[in-house]
């Protein structure tokens, strides 16, 4: 009897211990999906959600620039690509708005689809993605900008890939 009494208090004062220092963290984790086209850094990783554009006194804002890649699961389709919105920049109260440039391998784009030709885009073919591409976002005016604050706005990229016919 007292044998048992002496397992059953080892076993719970083990049990205890190892209970003791546990934690458990749940990570939630999302994916956004398109099976045909999408956009990343040239290294492959995501485009960062958010840049921080830097303002020279008596210059303007200087140019953001990233390279990128483009990615295609059809190998003989062009790319579309162009801004969702016109993007410019506008300070705490929506005012002041500074207008933004954004191109594409020296393509300045626009709410219009500028097409991107697959030979030239994807030139050793989709398994490793397009050649890497320079993306820059510029004040489309460079100039003072007269009023302080932290100015903020959306650069919205939509690609799409051309119909078979626009090849």
């Amino acid at each position: 009897m007292k044998i048992q009494i002496k397992f059953i208090s080892l076993v719970s004062v083990l049990a205890t211990a190892f209970s003791v220092n546990a934690v458990q963290r749940d990570i939630t984790v999302t994916a956004d999906i398109d099976p045909t086209v999408d956009v990343t850094l040239a290294d492959g990783s995501p485009l960062p959600s958010s840049i921080a554009m830097q303002y020279l006194p008596g210059k303007g804002l200087a140019a953001h620039k990233e390279n990128i890649k483009f990615w295609s699961n059809t190998p003989d389709r062009a790319l579309n690509v162009s801004l969702a919105n016109t993007p410019s920049l506008t300070d705490a109260n929506g005012a002041n708005p500074i207008p933004l440039s954004v191109s594409v391998n020296g393509k300045t784009l626009s709410t219009t689809a500028t097409s991107l030709a697959y030979a030239t885009t994807f030139p050793s073919g989709i398994a490793n993605g397009s050649s890497t591409m320079p993306l820059v976002i510029s004040q489309t005016t460079p100039g003072v900008v007269s009023e302080a604050g932290t100015y903020t706005g959306i650069v919205s990229l939509v690609v799409t890939q051309a119909t078979a016919g626009n090849l």
